[in-house]
């Protein structure tokens, strides 16, 4: 694995275990998010700020990760399943009832320097917005 590889490994890791110490070290701190609602945020605190948010919202876990890398390793790519529960209403969204999900999901993550400078959240809103429908 290479080292771009283990720092997006330890940043999903820490989105999974809500450890936002270890996750803020892997972070620059003018750090970009590209979230799932298309709004783009500055910085590593209002980063952090987002994901809390977040997951408020959808009580979310990402496994079956699968970490792609460019040749050059600054560009790196996690395959993974979102598995959740929607716990809070959250704008743009049906009602909130407690709905479970699993779904595709994926992040890109720019690294420079050992740091995390841009991170992007995908998935298919349609296959999302379905899921928290049933």
């Amino acid at each position: 694995m290479t080292e771009a590889q283990t720092i997006a490994a330890r940043v999903m890791e820490a989105l999974n275990q809500r450890d936002f110490a270890t996750l803020a070290a892997y972070l620059d701190e003018d750090v970009a998010l590209d979230s799932l609602t298309g709004l783009r945020t500055i910085g590593a605190e209002p980063l952090r700020l987002a994901v809390i948010q977040y997951l408020r919202h959808f009580d979310e876990v990402f496994d079956d990760l699968v970490v792609m890398h460019d040749a050059y390793g600054q560009h790196v790519a996690v395959d993974a399943t979102a598995r959740g529960h929607y716990r809070e209403s959250m704008e743009g969204f049906p009602p909130a009832s407690g709905q479970a999900y699993s779904i595709p999901a994926v992040f890109v993550l720019e690294i420079e320097e050992g740091l995390v400078t841009r991170l992007s959240h995908y998935r298919n809103l349609r296959l999302f917005e379905a899921a928290l429908t049933r």
